[in-house]
This record gives C-alpha cells, sequence and structure tokens, in this order.
C-alpha cells in the first residue's frame, strides 16, 4: 500500500478500532440531555496558542466566507511528486526561517509552520464525515491514492450525544471502518482516527500531518457546516467545501426550482420530474397519464399473515464486524439494543440491496405503501434510506433504475410511488431543511414529555407494540409507523417538537437531522404552524383500524372515544380538535373535521378520558 510521509498508522484491535481504545463520553445522556464531550490535551493547547488573528495581531491576514486563508501567486510544486516544497514565509511576513535581530529564535508563523522541515513533501486531505460513505464522492474528485490522505474521525460526542438505538451505531460506524478498509484496498493513505470531537480530530491530524489544504464535501446538518466554518478559522491551510453526498439538489435551491410558487411538495416534484427527464414523455407530460398514482397505493393490508413478497435483501446475521461493534457499544445509553442491522453499510451491499429490491419486491410496493401489519415488519419496503442517507447509493441512479423497470414490466403504481419518495420527498424535505430553522418551532405549544411507552415502558396499544418491537430489535419503523403512529401519538399528546425530534433520531438508523427536523416538527407535528403542510396529520383510531390488522388483537376499541376500552388515539383526536379549536377552525382543510367536532354531545367525557390517557401515556403504563 503506497504510504503518505508522516503517515502514522496505530496497531488496531477487533473490528478495525485503535487497540487501546474505547467509546465513552464524560456525562449522562438521558432521553433530553446531551452527553458532555471530555476536554482533551488538544483543547487545552488551542486555548493556550490561538491561531490566527489572535496570536499574529495585526499582521495576521482576514478571514472569512469560503476564501483560502492564504493566497499564494504562481505555480507549485505538486504533492508526493518528489519535489520538495521550499519553506514559506509566515502569514505576517517575518519569515519562520529568518532569525531576529540580537539572534533570538525565529519567528514560527501558525502551528506547524515551523515545523515544516525542508524538503518535506505536503499533501491534501479529504476529510470523509460519517454519512459521505461513497468511495468516488465529490471530495476525492481530482485526487488519487498517494497524491492525497483521507481522514475518517470517530468522534466521541457525535457516538453519544443522543441515545441512539445500537443498530444506528453499528451502521454508521461499520460503514467508515468498511469504507477506510476498502480505501485502503485501493491504495489510498487511511487515518481513521479516534477523537472526543470532530473538530480535535481534524486539529490533532492536521498538527501531525501538517495538509496543505483540507477538502470535505457540505455537510448536511448545520451544527456539521457550522464546524466547517470554524475549521477555516482556526486552521492555517484553506478548507474547501465541495457539494453534498446523496443528493441531487443543493441547499437553499428549493426556492429557485419553485420560483414565487408557494413551497408545496407537488410543484416541486413536477418539477424534479421535468428537470430529470424521469417518467415524462417527449412533450414533459407525466408517464400513465397523472403525475401522482397516490391514490392507487392506499390499499388496506389483505387477510392474510403477511405481504406475501419475497425477503429483503438483508447481511448475514452474524457478520463479524456488527457483533464486534455491538459489543463494543453495549455500555452506552440507548433506545434499545438492536440485534439485526437490515440496511446496507458499505457500497456493495447498498448495490445488492437495491437489485433485491427492484427485481423481487418493487411491484408489491406501490398498492400497499400505506398499509401496516402484525407479522410483516418489512412489508414490501425497499430498505434503503439508511445507504441513501450515509451516501452509498445516489438517490438520482436509484430512482432511474426504478423507472427503468417501467419497461420490465413493473407496474407504473409502485414506479412512480417509489420514484416520488426519492426525486420528490426526499429531496423536498432536504430543501426544506435549509430553508428555516427548526428547533424553536412550536406553534401548538406543545411542552409534553416523549411518551414513557417510547422510552420502553409498557403499553397495551397494539399498533404502538408492533412498532416499538422493530425498533428496539432493529432501530426501524416503516413510514407509516412514523408518520400515522408514533407521530400522531406525539401530536395528540402535545410532545414537545424538538424532544419528539430527538427521540425520532435517536431510534432510527436512518435517523439523519436533516431529515427527522422537517418531517417530525413539519409533517407530523405540525410544529411549523402549517408552513410545510397545508394541515395536521391527526387521525383516530378509525384510519388505524382501516389501514392494519392491528386492531383485531388490541384491547382497546378504535370506534370509542370514551370508556375503559376507548382506544387512546380516537379519545386523543377529538380532544386535540377541542383543544385547539380556534387555530384549526381558520383551516379551510379541516372544517369538515371541526364540523364533527360541533356535533358531539359528549366532550366532557372525552376531555376526562383523554386526563387518563395522557397520565398513562406520560408514566409508561396504561
Amino acid at each position: 500500500m503506497p504510504r503518505v510521509p508522516g503517515d502514522r498508522r496505530r496497531a488496531r484491535g477487533p473490528g478495525g478500532r485503535p487497540a487501546a481504545a474505547a467509546h465513552g463520553v464524560r456525562g449522562d445522556v438521558g432521553p433530553r440531555g446531551l452527553a458532555r464531550p471530555r476536554r482533551g490535551r488538544l483543547a487545552r493547547w488551542r486555548e493556550r496558542e490561538p491561531v490566527g488573528r489572535a496570536r499574529h495581531g495585526a499582521h495576521a491576514p482576514r478571514r472569512g466566507g469560503g476564501q483560502a486563508l492564504r493566497r499564494r501567486s504562481g505555480p507549485r510544486p505538486g504533492p508526493l511528486d518528489g519535489r520538495p516544497l521550499r519553506p514559506r514565509p509566515c502569514a505576517c511576513a517575518r519569515g519562520h526561517h529568518r532569525r531576529r535581530a540580537g539572534g533570538a529564535r525565529p519567528h514560527r508563523g501558525p502551528p506547524g509552520a515551523a515545523r515544516r522541515r525542508e524538503g518535506a513533501l505536503s499533501a491534501p486531505t479529504i476529510w470523509v464525515l460519517g454519512d459521505q460513505l461513497d468511495p468516488a464522492g465529490p471530495a476525492f474528485r481530482g485526487h488519487r491514492p498517494g497524491e492525497a490522505r483521507v481522514l475518517m474521525i470517530e468522534s466521541d460526542h457525535a457516538i453519544g450525544r443522543l441515545p441512539y438505538n445500537r443498530e444506528r451505531r453499528v451502521l454508521v460506524i461499520g460503514g467508515m471502518r468498511r469504507l477506510a478498509d476498502r480505501l485502503r484496498r485501493d491504495g489510498w493513505a487511511v487515518e481513521l482516527r479516534r477523537a472526543p470531537t470532530l473538530f480535535a480530530g481534524v486539529m490533532a491530524h492536521a498538527k501531525q500531518e501538517q495538509p496543505d489544504r483540507l477538502v470535505v464535501a457540505h455537510p448536511t446538518s448545520r451544527s456539521g457546516l457550522a464546524l466547517v466554518q470554524r475549521l477555516r478559522d482556526a486552521l492555517p491551510v484553506p478548507v474547501e467545501m465541495r457539494e453534498p453526498v446523496g443528493f441531487i439538489t443543493r441547499p437553499g435551491e428549493l426556492d429557485e426550482i419553485l420560483g414565487k410558487r408557494a413551497p408545496r411538495m407537488d410543484s416541486f416534484y413536477r418539477d424534479m420530474r421535468r428537470r430529470l427527464d424521469i417518467l415524462v414523455d417527449a412533450d414533459g407530460q407525466p408517464v400513465g397519464g397523472a403525475w401522482s398514482m397516490d391514490k392507487e397505493n392506499r390499499k388496506p393490508p389483505p387477510r392474510t399473515r403477511d405481504l406475501g413478497v419475497p425477503a429483503p435483501w438483508l447481511p448475514p446475521a452474524d457478520d463479524p464486524l456488527d457483533v464486534a461493534l455491538r459489543r463494543e457499544f453495549a455500555a452506552l445509553p440507548e433506545t434499545g439494543e438492536g440485534g439485526e442491522r437490515v440496511m446496507a453499510a458499505d457500497a456493495d451491499e447498498a448495490e445488492a440491496a437495491l437489485d433485491r429490491f427492484i427485481d423481487a419486491r418493487l411491484a408489491g410496493f406501490g398498492p400497499y405503501e400505506d398499509a401496516m401489519m402484525d407479522d410483516d415488519w418489512a412489508m414490501a419496503h425497499s430498505l434503503l434510506s439508511g445507504p441513501l442517507n450515509l451516501g452509498l447509493l445516489s438517490p438520482e441512479r436509484v430512482a432511474r433504475r426504478v423507472a427503468d423497470a417501467l419497461g420490465d414490466g413493473a407496474p407504473i403504481a409502485s414506479v412512480e410511488g417509489f420514484v416520488r419518495q426519492v426525486i420528490g420527498w426526499r429531496e423536498y424535505v432536504w430543501g426544506w431543511y435549509w430553508k428555516r430553522t427548526w428547533r424553536d418551532a412550536n406553534a401548538l405549544d406543545a411542552e409534553a414529555p416523549v411518551p414513557a411507552a417510547l422510552w420502553g415502558g409498557t403499553t397495551r396499544m397494539r399498533c404502538v407494540q408492533v412498532a416499538m418491537d422493530g425498533i428496539h430489535r432493529r432501530g426501524y419503523s416503516h413510514h407509516i409507523q412514523r408518520l400515522m403512529v408514533l407521530g400522531t401519538l406525539m401530536l395528540l399528546r402535545g410532545t414537545q417538537p424538538w424532544d419528539a425530534t430527538r427521540w425520532f433520531r435517536a431510534a432510527h438508523v436512518d435517523g439523519s437531522a436533516w431529515v427527522m427536523a422537517p418531517n417530525v416538527i413539519g409533517m407530523a407535528l405540525y410544529a411549523d404552524g402549517g408552513s410545510m403542510m397545508t394541515k395536521p396529520y391527526a387521525a383516530s383510531g378509525a384510519y388505524i383500524n382501516r389501514m392494519s390488522n392491528h386492531c383485531r388483537s388490541c384491547p382497546y376499541n378504535p370506534k370509542s372515544a370514551t370508556g375503559a376500552d376507548a382506544c387512546p388515539f380516537t379519545t386523543l383526536y377529538w380532544d386535540f380538535l377541542d383543544r385547539h379549536r380556534e387555530r384549526l377552525g381558520q383551516n379551510p382543510r379541516m372544517s369538515l373535521s371541526m364540523r364533527n367536532l360541533e356535533k358531539r354531545q359528549d366532550m366532557p367525557a372525552i376531555r376526562a378520558r383523554a386526563r387518563e390517557v395522557m397520565a398513562a401515556l406520560d408514566t409508561g403504563v396504561d
């Protein structure tokens, strides 16, 4: 394997991690608290010896925006091409290689500049984040093995800041280690570094390896973007940020696509179809005669035990790295101990999962897309959200492959329904994440905690039992369970939106920040006041009874709103409309529901029963 000068590799134990390392963070990680990362020597060094203007005073260059920290003129020797780099003067132009008057030690410039020995070689560092696992991603463009280093960081803070389901940690960290192994086989010099935080890891790498620049793809979260900006201010070398991994549109492009039109999914989806030339004819009209086949995708489940489609692609149950990672993370707080990885963790696995879905499961996806069943946890869903969110699959390529299946006999309702999810809803949510901030959104003044049953308490609600069983075992529930069971329960209870978002992120293996904030706060909880959706997705037990077989074995009656056997969803549905009567009464799309509310003569009994249900949800015993 080609080695980069200065590349230091530590001995690694089982699973590819440093032999002496053990994951963990100081501080408690609870349902509503963030872990406090340990402050190591690097952080203390940074405080003692700041870089940039704080150290060099008026002589230091100004930094800002996306500009390089130091402009150079004329060609420079290429990295690792065998030609020595001349020592450069420091930023204040006094020259670290010249002695001061009186024989004093030479001025050293930014940290690390004086340590660059004459004749030492410099190379860029490609920093790969944990959700940018495409081995040919934009950060690699223009680089070849032997000409750049690859840096990947396992951050204690990132791993422990939420009580993640163990399978999420297995998926993400396992994906990083698999990519590191693949890149090494391809000839790349890779450093897989343990660090208290991502910032500390990058700074330690820069201090040790002295790269001439840092190249990274645009992060998928606001916190990640803020980190890149912080590194631009702290590092003595340029930080080059390229386009995101795993998306068709760029942050901020939603408004450009829609122009002055209202930001609605339907308009955005049509424009994306035309823009990509997917499922449109020569005149730009939809193949099949309609832009959406949603009405054909709402069948209730069959009266069989399962859907009857072939099983999805799954990794080996005894995968050695998965087994080792489950042991490694066993001591960390978690939302479900896992034990079954159901999503692809590297590019080869992702291709196999995509092939399996298209070849064996796509035809059954559309009709039962919105259904739920007791004994069929996967239904006909693709299980591709994880590899898509980790950058292992290109959404445009996935959509084109699914669209091509139409020519092989796949039904248009299934093909269009899946394409709508990938280039429509997924890209729409990505655009909405960057369109506004989400943390403080709480239009309905919801302040209740996440229902205790979702943290491990007990419940007799069959629909919640089934969804939580999948989360505890696999870190997975499909989109209808998330929206119409778990999300609706939190909406009707009045769960605090940011707490709900953190729970969804912790519970699901595909719970990226960018996807959970708009989906939970904007769609499920209506906490943005209707800027993203036109009405709240509130539903009673009647919906769950119609679209699932859960109610057959549930002790609660979905038709009853009062009494001991009243379905909590039905009781809370009417109580929710009653509590928000003034706001919802002004929404034209809620007019039918509000008229039905006015007809009810049993609201005092419903309110009393609702108080009992809420208390049971908060204690975790109903």
